[in-house]
């Protein structure tokens, strides 16, 4: 992957639980925000990108776990990441442990024009419910 500039985003959530819908809404969300871009691929323990041909299915396992699972786009000239992970309370709003999700994106013009957006979008499938 290439060492450019990079735009963090970062959005706390409410509690997953087992039959939640909202690691895949806000993986939606952010390939609303930057039509074109597709999160459909996995990272192997040796770092290879593994296809996710039933992404919904996938993302709903790792839920079920507490989890948010690393998705990439697959594309190393242009590379985006998206999980979730559970942060400490020490970390957390309110002092309380909470899901973070987190997406790691080139820094250029097209996703910075879409920030606003991508925010909007990620933060409403996080919280929905």
């Amino acid at each position: 992957m290439t060492t450019r500039a990079r735009l963090h985003l970062h959005i706390f959530a409410p509690e997953l639980t087992g039959d939640d819908g909202r690691p895949l809404a806000a993986v939606e969300g952010m390939e609303r925000a930057l039509p074109g871009m597709w999160l459909a691929w996995r990272i192997s323990e040796e770092g290879r990108p593994i296809a996710l041909p039933r992404r919904a299915v996938w993302l709903a396992e790792t839920a079920a776990c507490g989890e948010f699972g690393l998705l990439y786009n697959g594309d190393d000239r242009y590379p985006v990441t998206m999980d979730g992970r559970r942060e400490r309370a020490s970390d957390s709003p309110g002092g309380e442990p909470l899901p973070l999700v987190h997406a790691k994106l080139p820094q250029d013009a097209a996703v910075v024009a879409a920030a606003a957006d991508m925010l909007e979008h990620v933060a409403e499938g996080v919280r929905a419910r």
